[in-house]
């Protein structure tokens, strides 16, 4: 090949790498969520009158698609589409909520391994009945209109108030 023709062959494909690279590294490319109708869904979870720190809250639509969200220490949580975008998506949602069950984010993990290394594993033990979890009888319609949803359950497994 000639020089001038080696060259020229030589900047197109650097300028084609310099492109590609570009898109692949900066960023600027974000999923649109927008199209879908979020909705910001927070609440509370308490077992028998007492908040419960540490449950993971999950909404499950039929297609088996899911938000979910960890109650903190006042039994508070906010649901997640993804690690990065809030929200549910709207229509019928089997709700179940456990004690152990993982959201599979990096912070749990790491707090796992943590505990791991410097003192006996601990089990967690469900401290929420079946029919709140596995075989749950919790439902909601998610819409709009109503973003808050709170669950007083029971121990025996019944609802004072799901709302």
């Amino acid at each position: 090949m000639r020089p001038h023709l080696q060259a020229a062959a030589f900047i197109t494909t650097a300028g084609i790498v310099l492109v590609l690279s570009t898109l692949g590294c900066g960023g600027s490319l974000q999923a649109d969520y927008s199209s879908i109708g979020l909705v910001p869904v927070t609440g509370t979870v308490t077992l028998d009158g007492a908040a419960v720190e540490g449950a993971v809250v999950f909404f499950e639509a039929d297609d088996r698609t899911f938000s979910y969200g960890t109650t903190d220490e006042s039994g508070h949580y906010e649901l997640k589409f993804n690690s990065k975008t809030t929200g549910v998506t709207q229509g019928p949602k089997t709700v179940r909520i456990s004690t152990v069950a993982s959201t599979g984010e990096r912070g749990e993990e790491e707090d796992e391994s943590e505990s791991e290394s410097s003192a006996p594993k601990v089990k967690r033990v469900e401290r929420f009945p079946v029919t709140y979890n596995k075989q749950s009888e919790l439902k909601v319609s998610v819409s709009d209109s109503q973003t808050t949803y709170n669950f007083d359950l029971r121990g025996d497994g019944t609802t004072k108030n799901a709302s």
